[in-house]
């Protein structure tokens, strides 16, 4: 038998259809390894808490993977979630004796109190890799929610630092994490201690095959993608983050020019949802419509039938570092081309020619969807093939070869 491998993500339990743990998880097993996912019980989007009576973890088999979910507290706010991750890593540590021992650990926590992983590896022997889906508390101060040089952020970056230090691997989702880890002077480069040469990074890619599955064999009804209009379509939270509110400005915007050929479609919930369409109704918009929430299983089926996919978020300086959304690989793999509203550094839209990143101003969006709108059937095309390609080349059978090195060392 192979190395018994643990993933841990507090919040990716059995119900995270084809989720990126999962995945790898599968393409781990199939080169051997025995691997088993570790997340909480509650539901972080307000649903049923997955163990009800007074069991302290369970163990369940789902979409292919194997699951322990460890009992943890429903919470609302903010700092409720921050109890219970520090409630679900001293419960994972409590229950060590009674799960199966591992050989490596990779977990996503680093900031946020990750560094209880390393016990394993003092008492063990363990093997600690972190794969760090978002920089915490960076995020945190980048939102506003807590000041940068205040003393719980002075803690928690003390905590990520330790985690880095530390760990036998660490692993980025976005290209420039070890960037990041020079820019805070942690760095061996810059008279740090941590040793940022062998950095891997290991973005949010893609199943091709579950994705492309799901686009012949899924079909989401809607004669709005029917139409022959030119389809500009968003796909994703409707969020003060997501900064929508330039899409909404960029339909005026072509509706006040006199473009009649296209047509933007919004498609997800959020937040803002009901005040930006409120705003669309007050500027009398015909070219713009909220289509509400869609089922994840139907995304491939959209995406694939619209004319270019738009990906957008607020301005912020963690662009700096690169940007991995999961979205951003299904629009890759629907072979349409990406108009980005944002122009992070480690640009895959504009690296890879799949699209193109222009500044977030309403104006100058409106100007690159009638770009598209107008563009040569060849050098369309020519977006569509280089679109598809990337999502090929990042597809979770070639990425899982980066966690593989960590692993082996």
């Amino acid at each position: 038998m192979g190395k018994v491998v643990w993933i841990v993500n507090e919040y990716n339990g059995p119900t995270a259809v084809r989720s990126r743990q999962t995945v790898l998880s599968q393409r781990l097993e199939e080169r051997g390894y025995t691997v088993y996912l570790f997340s909480g019980s509650s539901d972080n989007k307000g649903g049923k808490n997955a163990i009800e009576d007074g069991s302290a973890f369970k163990f369940v088999e789902s979409d292919g993977a194997k699951f322990y979910v460890i009992k943890t507290s429903n919470y609302r706010r903010t700092y409720e979630r921050v109890l219970v991750a520090l409630q679900f890593q001293h419960r994972l540590w409590k229950l060590r004796d009674r799960l199966p021992q591992p050989d490596v650990i990779v977990s996503d926590f680093a900031g946020l109190f990750g560094n209880v992983f390393l016990r394993w590896k003092k008492k063990y022997g363990t093997r600690i890799i972190y794969d760090i889906l978002d920089l915490w508390p960076e995020g945190f101060v980048d939102m506003g929610y807590i000041k940068k040089n205040s003393l719980i952020a002075k803690f928690l970056y003390s905590l990520e630092h330790k985690s880095y230090r530390e760990a036998d691997g660490i692993i980025f989702s976005m290209q420039g994490g070890r960037d990041y880890i020079i820019d805070k002077g942690w760095s061996k480069e810059v008279g740090g201690d941590v040793d940022t040469s062998n950095i891997g990074y290991l973005n949010n890619g893609v199943d091709l095959e579950t994705v492309d599955k799901q686009r012949n064999e899924i079909h989401l009804d809607d004669p709005d993608l029917d139409t022959a209009k030119f389809k500009v379509v968003y796909l994703g939270s409707i969020s003060a983050m997501n900064g929508l509110d330039v899409l909404v400005e960029t339909a005026k915007v072509l509706q006040k020019r006199g473009n009649n050929k296209v047509i933007v479609l919004v498609y997800g919930c959020g937040n803002q949802e009901e005040q930006l369409k409120k705003t669309v109704e007050d500027y009398g918009l015909t070219n713009i419509k909220f289509k509400g929430r869609l089922n994840k299983k139907y995304a491939m089926s959209l995406l694939s039938r619209s004319d270019l996919n738009i990906f957008t978020f607020r301005d912020s300086p963690l662009w700096k570092y690169g940007v991995s959304p999961n979205k951003l690989f299904m629009y890759f793999a629907s072979g349409k081309p990406v108009l980005s509203m944002i122009r992070p550094n480690y640009d895959l839209v504009e690296g890879k020619k799949a699209g193109i990143s222009v500044e977030n101003k309403p104006e100058v969006v409106a100007d690159a969807i009638e770009r598209f709108c107008g563009m040569d059937r060849a050098e369309y095309e020519s977006y569509c093939k280089n679109a598809r390609a990337t999502a090929e080349e990042y597809d979770y059978k070639n990425l899982v070869q980066v966690l593989i090195d960590k692993i082996e060392g």
